[in-house]
């Protein structure tokens, strides 16, 4: 038996795409739809705070914004401040039967906060801190403060849409989906200790005995046991090299989806990023004497892309290091002997150096996007605390650039306050200028819709659109010559 037609029938998409099914019209196929959109006028929201306290109620005349080093004429000036009472949420619309739509679910604010608890670049030790301190955080929350919680696994997934229930909240952070689980891209100290141990194992110390008699046949002082070493080592540098490629690219993508998914929504969003690490830059290994086994890649390209497409929705990222201060692996409870030397010196350094420039990719993220970062802290609690308080009081500067052409180059963004000595203004740093018909390709066409419909994920709200599902025998379509096939 032939399964019965079904026909999506679009209802309307906000705010210029609409299409029907019109009786007489079969033999003439409407157009299709046109969506028109342009980049004149620029919204960038401010963050102006004096020893991280906002500062309410600056006189537009004091602010001044440059593009590309040029003043440009303020076009509106607003400034928001969280309401004395906790906002009105904004309840979906009542739809008829067989009817889906995906207008997105978000209260009347002016700033609401996303929590995106991040597995994939976070080990398992300190997800159950982040977990632990979530759960105190949420008992102590302001009433009326909006919240969503999302993780990042393999995908990025919806736990909760907004709401300002803490209880709620706190049942939903307890469930299976939010627990700590191993990422399938992140070397974890034991193995990287494993590793370590092989290399020893492979290199025994050299006696003296052995030293002197290589050095009495060879003129000088060798370890033949050392190829056998680097080879592990260089092993390690290209797995770890792989997986670091691999997590970039799963992070951006997950960010990208985000700024896809909040697009939809009036006004500033607020994500508190509870991660791990988020290398952009893999530096080659200085100990590995071979550079053609080295891997050295940069994502500055990709990670100025997404921070583009964050701050296009009004998204400022708040990063907080889930691994809170920083300390030598060797002074982990798993590792209690310590052995010193030069050699284990150049490993703290090594790691030192990863730290700090995993830290600086994320302090650029969040001044790309106007928001702030939290590291070498171990009151993770308080950062997501700070975080809310920091995006709630903003002054959104819009201003139409004297630069029409749309040439899809980047142009840099600075404003200036008068009399702000001591004052800090966080707010995007620039956008890309392009072509209103401008697109994405299809790969990345394809790829968004392919992650819009995975299970738990949230779906793309830059167009909101309304549907209808009905089947082909329905009376609406009488008359009407359908496709088959």
């Amino acid at each position: 038996m032939r399964p019965l037609p079904i026909v999506l029938v679009l209802l309307s998409a906000s705010p210029l795409v609409t299409a029907s099914f019109a009786h007489g019209q079969a033999n003439q196929p409407a157009p299709p739809p046109t969506l028109h959109t342009g980049a004149n006028l620029v919204l960038v929201d401010v963050v102006v705070t004096d020893h991280d306290k906002p500062v309410l109620n600056l006189a537009r005349g004091r602010f001044h914004v440059f593009e590309d080093g040029k003043e440009q004429t303020l076009f509106s000036f607003d400034e928001h401040q969280p309401p004395a009472a906790p906002p009105a949420f904004l309840a979906p619309q009542a739809l008829p039967p067989n009817t889906y739509t995906n207008a997105p679910e978000y209260p009347q604010s002016s700033a609401v906060n996303v929590l995106l608890l991040d597995a994939l670049n976070t080990p398992v030790g300190n997800q159950m801190q982040v977990r632990h301190k979530m759960i105190e955080y949420l008992g102590t929350v302001k009433p009326g403060t909006m919240l969503a919680i999302f993780t990042l696994g393999t995908k990025l997934q919806i736990v909760t849409p907004f709401t300002d229930d803490p209880a709620s909240l706190l049942a939903l952070l307890k469930k299976p989906k939010t627990n700590p689980q191993v990422s399938p891209a992140l070397n974890t100290a034991q193995e990287a200790t494993q590793v370590n141990n092989q290399v020893s194992a492979v290199t025994p110390t050299p006696t003296a005995a052995s030293l002197a008699a290589s050095l009495a046949n060879t003129g000088e002082i060798t370890s033949a046991p050392m190829d056998a070493a680097q080879a592990l080592q260089r092993f390690q540098a290209d797995s770890s090299a792989f997986q670091a490629d691999v997590r970039m690219n799963l992070t951006l993508a997950a960010l990208q989806q985000l700024a896809g998914y909040l697009g939809g929504i009036p006004g500033r969003k607020n994500v508190i990023w509870l991660s791990g690490s988020f290398p952009r830059v893999l530096l080659p290994d200085a100990s590995l004497q071979s550079a053609e086994f080295t891997a050295l890649r940069a994502y500055g390209d990709e990670i100025q892309k997404t921070d583009d497409m964050l701050t296009a929705a009004r998204v400022a990222i708040y990063p907080v290091d889930a691994r809170g201060l920083w300390g030598p692996s060797e002074f982990s409870a798993a590792r209690p002997f310590i052995t010193p030397g030069q050699a284990q010196s150049a490993q703290w350094a090594g790691q030192r150096e990863e730290r700090y420039a995993e830290e600086a990719t994320l302090q650029q993220v969040a001044d790309d996007t106007g928001g702030k970062a939290f590291l070498e802290t171990n009151d993770l609690d308080k950062a997501v605390a700070g975080s809310v308080d920091n995006g709630a009081s903003y002054y959104t500067l819009a201003y139409i650039p004297g630069n029409g052409k749309f040439d899809g180059k980047y142009r840099k963004i600075e404003v200036r306050l008068d009399d702000g000595h001591g004052l800090k203004l966080a707010y995007r740093r620039g956008y890309y200028a392009d072509a209103p018909g401008a697109s994405p390709g299809a790969n990345d066409q394809t790829s968004a819709f392919a992650a819009a419909l995975a299970h738990d994920a949230p779906g793309a709200t830059e167009i909101l659109i309304k549907a209808r599902v009905l089947p082909a025998t329905d009376p609406v379509f009488q008359g009407v010559s359908l496709p088959t096939g």
